[in-house]
């Protein structure tokens, strides 16, 4: 099964081109509030097609959604090659934001009934991101990190072809809502953490590069964070999944605001230890739940990863927000807060 090496090609080609959108959005004229504006477009697009095809993989052919989310976000990748203003970057963000929303629910599913443990699976995604961070600051021309891409999406899209992921329908299968209130407290908890992280993901890249940092240091320090959730999703796997998420919401919460005292490199490699565990623990652990909850589990993994890009909609406005009328310390105190109010959240449960 190479569900776990697709999930690896993905992740690098979404990585490397998400890295450097906020700097190059800024290159073509755009405004702090207008890199929020694109960054919730692609999130809202996300966001829907999560939703949809999440569910529709549980009833339809997973091996068809699969390939053709692969095969459409190859060709759009490329597409941003051709961009030369921010209004088509917004346009052309929004129609990736759709097409990278496809395949992930399929994918998980069919590779947590296949028996690869959602630890390993995730990590292989993380790997992903880690070497994707480090490559867009060694190539740093835009155009050759989003050819990059849309050639690792187009081999990911030859290894599914080539899978066999048998044919999926549930007879009595939950409502969609049943399935959403089963899980609420999970979805609520990231929904709050990740709005908080979403603004501080908004501005961070730009953060560092005003503090002096260049974009290979700016690559070392994303890889750094992705590269530990590598090695630490593969040894939590064992603990109890709702611990996993409430030590999650802690780690992150400290990692925020440490982020605001930092001024170094080596300052900020440390601090990435905490970021890593931090969403290593909250995502395994609530991925390991929606999972387990119900044979729904396209559905389920959708929802999550709807909720996920639900919360960087609001939280990439309110970070732009932020930035232009507070500065950029303002969107790492207020990632710090809602992490500790997810915490707060799930106390309460």
């Amino acid at each position: 099964m190479h569900a776990p090496l697709i999930n690896f090609l993905t992740q690098i080609a979404i990585a490397s081109s998400l890295l450097f959108i906020p700097v190059f959005a800024k290159e073509l004229g755009a405004s702090d509030l207008e890199v929020g504006l694109i960054a919730s477009t692609y999130s809202f697009s996300t966001f829907i097609a999560s939703s949809i095809f999440g569910r529709l993989s549980d009833f339809y052919n997973r091996k068809l959604i699969l390939f053709l989310g692969l095969m459409l976000s190859a060709f759009l990748f490329f597409a941003q090659c051709l961009v030369t203003t921010s209004i088509e970057l917004l346009i052309l963000r929004s129609l990736i934001g759709f097409s990278i929303g496809i395949f992930p629910a399929a994918l998980v599913s069919y590779a947590f009934e296949k028996g690869r443990n959602v630890g390993y699976f995730s990590a292989f995604g993380s790997l992903g991101w880690a070497f994707g961070q480090l490559i867009a600051g060694i190539i740093m021309v835009y155009y050759g990190i989003f050819t990059f891409g849309a050639i690792l999406f187009f081999l990911a899209s030859l290894i599914a072809l080539k899978e066999d992921i048998p044919k999926q329908r549930i007879e009595r299968a939950k409502g969609s809502m049943r399935i959403i209130k089963d899980n609420f407290s999970i979805y609520f908890a990231f929904l709050i953490r990740h709005v908080g992280a979403s603004a501080v993901w908004l501005i961070f890249p730009i953060y560092l590069s005003e503090l002096g940092i260049s974009k290979f240091w700016i690559g070392a320090i994303y890889f750094m964070n992705s590269f530990l959730q590598f090695i630490i999703m593969q040894k939590i796997e064992r603990f109890n999944p709702d611990l996993l998420l409430n030590i999650g919401t802690i780690f992150s919460g400290l990692a925020f605001l440490f982020y605001s005292f930092a001024t170094q490199v080596h300052e900020f490699l440390i601090i990435q230890i905490l970021i890593a565990l931090g969403w290593s623990a909250m995502y395994v652990g609530s991925l390991r739940m929606v999972l387990e909850s119900s044979v729904e589990r396209s559905s389920s993994a959708g929802f999550l990863n709807s909720t996920i890009y639900l919360s960087t909609i609001i939280g990439s406005l309110i970070g732009g927000f932020l930035a232009d009328n507070f500065g950029y310390k303002s969107c790492l105190y207020f990632g710090a807060i809602l992490s500790f109010l997810a915490l707060a959240s799930r106390i309460k449960k």
